[in-house]
């Protein structure tokens, strides 16, 4: 016989499962620093990636004026400004994402907990069943 409690519960934790349980469990399963530290550096490199093409491709597409009208001082200039730029983008991301992961493995630590209960009550529901039977 099926217990419509039960039921219902199954089905909120299978819900949770296929939304965002998956993501969420394995965030979990890492220690906070570690987790931090890993996504910060994948920050890093996709973001170091992305203005590398970005300051290529500006390059590229203004080739033809810097060629023109480039001096020393300018040249020096220019590339202290890319650099510059990078650094403080990149100081910029670092603090960003590393708030960003904290809270975001605090929210599934604290999903998964409940999850986890949920799981324990279920679990109880069924020995409840098993011993009046």
């Amino acid at each position: 016989m099926l217990n419509e409690k039960r039921v219902k519960h199954m089905v909120k934790l299978a819900l949770y499962e296929t939304k965002n349980g998956k993501e969420e469990i394995k965030a979990s399963g890492f220690y906070k620093k570690d987790y931090v530290g890993v996504n910060v550096l994948r920050t890093v490199v996709w973001m170091t990636i992305g203005y590398v093409f970005l300051t290529a491709l500006l390059l590229l597409s203004f080739a033809h004026m810097l060629i023109e009208d480039i001096t020393m001082m300018k040249g020096i200039f220019l590339i202290v400004f890319i650099v510059v730029l990078y650094v403080g983008l990149l100081i910029t991301y670092i603090f960003a994402s590393k708030r960003f992961y904290k809270e975001k493995h605090k929210r599934a630590y604290y999903q998964v907990k409940d999850f986890k209960k949920n799981l324990e009550e279920l679990e109880t529901m069924y020995e409840k069943e098993d011993v009046n039977e």
